[in-house]
Formats: structure tokens, sequence, C-alpha cells
């Protein structure tokens, strides 16, 4: 079972992502708050990393940054921010992949494999 956060506060998103890839044996948590995934990241073990970079509170950039403070996870932002400069700063703070919404789910289901 690979294990996968997604920092995502598009419930509804979310939650159509994380039923399309229970099967393929995708487990995905959810944290509507960057804090709460950063926290959730402090205490329970995944394989990789979902994260929107337009979240409340603190920008999915900053969220990235801290995430590779303290982990060596893939990270793929999946995000409706379309500007080349989000896109190469993600790059440049870390994510492995970036991915603009909207997107099929088949392609991110892809995308975590190849990254696993």
């Amino acid at each position: 079972m690979t294990r996968v956060l997604m920092i995502e506060d598009d419930l509804e998103l979310a939650e159509i992502l994380m039923e399309y890839l229970e099967q393929f044996d995708i487990n995905i948590t959810i944290a509507e708050e960057p804090y709460i995934g950063l926290s959730t990241l402090k205490t329970r073990s995944f394989d990789l990393v979902i994260l929107d970079l337009t979240l409340p509170g603190l920008d999915g950039l900053e969220v990235c940054k801290e995430i590779r403070k303290h982990h060596t996870l893939p990270i793929i932002i999946s995000s409706a921010r379309t500007d080349i400069t989000d896109k190469v700063t993600a790059l440049e703070n870390g994510a492995e992949d970036y991915l603009p919404k909207p997107y099929n789910p088949r392609e991110l289901q892809a995308r975590i494999k190849s990254l696993l």
C-alpha cells in the first residue's frame, strides 16, 4: 500500500482523487490546511506528498520548503497556478513534479507510480 499525504484545501477534489487512487492501492490522507499537513508529516510516515500551492494561511511554495527541510520523500505539486515562475520556484524548492490543474486522475496515478 502506497501512503500519500495530500495537502489540498479543495476537499471535493481531494475526495475524488482519494476514491480514484484507492483502486491502485494508493491510500490518501487529506490535510485541508498547510499547518495540519506539516504536523501530520511529523507524526506519520508517507511515501509521497501531493501539494497544492494556493492554501489558506501559508503559501504552498513555503510548505514545499518546510517539507524539504525535514523530509526526502517525493513532492508532486498539484496547482491551478500556471505561471512559469511558480513552476520553476516549486522545482527549485524541492518538488519533483508539477501537475497543472485541471488534470485527469489517471495522469496523477501515473506520475505517482513513476516517482515511486
